[in-house]
């Protein structure tokens, strides 16, 4: 994991770290919203178009 040391000594995430934390949890999220069986096609069609868009940013952000 790659930390970020501030001047008082205290360890923190990088910003990449925090973005790519923040869109897996919203592809866990989407994940969890297309395991229900009660979306209408359209609604089903947009989460997974939505879940694909957000998983694809992820590459963007991945942990070195």
């Amino acid at each position: 994991m790659k930390v970020v040391i501030n001047q008082e000594g205290v360890c923190k995430k990088s910003d990449n770290d925090i973005v790519w934390g923040s869109l897996m949890a919203k592809c866990r999220q989407l994940e969890r919203v297309l395991d229900k069986r009660y979306l209408s096609p359209m609604e089903r069609l947009a989460v997974k178009d939505e879940y694909e868009r957000t998983f694809a940013l992820t590459e963007k952000f991945r942990r070195n």
